[in-house]
């Protein structure tokens, strides 16, 4: 989210080039095969899978689905307080404060301006989604990494996003995701499989990943650089 400030000095050029095809074409195709990974349904295929390939089942699954959604529906909540024009839709006439064009377009009662381009709701749900699945599955870091850069580059190849939206909807979905899983879904869900619970007390013990600089601030100490101990 710092860097979608800086992003807006080169937002008009990069809408300009999706607009005329100035992408590589093998860079466009491979970004549409990727957006599902941003996209509601495809979350829900993942959700389904790893209820149904992985040992904890459904526990799993739904740590999954409340990380990606969110994301997702934190950045869905933020379109209702500002209206910001899609590429697609902007004349490239004014400056790139002119695609910002409404406050609070809920009490204005535009069921259009509802659909703003600020910030990406996809690119939130795909980190949202990228960030729990590297939680649970830390060996697939690379592959999840690549389908959330290449999921939230679609938007801008496509017109329905400017790098700005794009940029701070993933970090937001992504600190969202976090948040949400570290303080609502219980530990057990998803910590790994070393994870004990003792009934007198509900003592948890277990290690959890953090080399990606994952932050869990309540009240987790680390016994290394790289991991923290419940």
């Amino acid at each position: 989210m710092a860097v979608s400030p800086a992003a807006l000095a080169i937002d008009l050029w990069l809408a300009v080039w999706a607009r005329e095809d100035a992408y590589p074409k093998l860079l466009v195709k491979a970004s549409n095969l990727s957006e599902f990974f941003a996209h509601g349904f495809g979350v829900l295929c993942v959700v389904f899978l790893v209820g149904l390939l992985d040992s904890r089942g459904w526990r799993r699954g739904m740590t999954v689905l409340i990380g990606a959604f969110s994301g997702g529906l934190a950045a869905d909540l933020m379109k209702l307080l500002i209206f910001r024009v899609r590429p697609r839709d902007f004349d490239f006439v004014g400056g790139i404060l002119s695609t910002f064009q409404e406050w609070l377009p809920i009490a204005s009662r535009h069921l259009t301006h509802l659909s703003s381009s600020f910030p990406s709701s996809h690119a939130a749900t795909a980190a949202g989604l990228a960030f729990v699945l590297m939680l649970l599955y830390p060996k697939g870091k690379p592959v999840f990494t690549v389908l959330l850069i290449l999921a939230c580059a679609q938007r801008v190849l496509a017109s329905a996003h400017f790098l700005s939206d794009v940029l701070f909807g993933a970090g937001l979905g992504w600190c969202v995701s976090c948040l949400v899983v570290s303080c609502i879904v219980p530990p057990a869900w998803w910590a790994k499989e070393n994870l004990t619970l003792r009934s007198n007390g509900l003592r948890i013990g277990g290690e959890i990943d953090l080399t990606w600089g994952i932050p869990f601030p309540l009240g987790f100490r680390g016994s290394s650089p790289g991991t923290a101990r419940l």
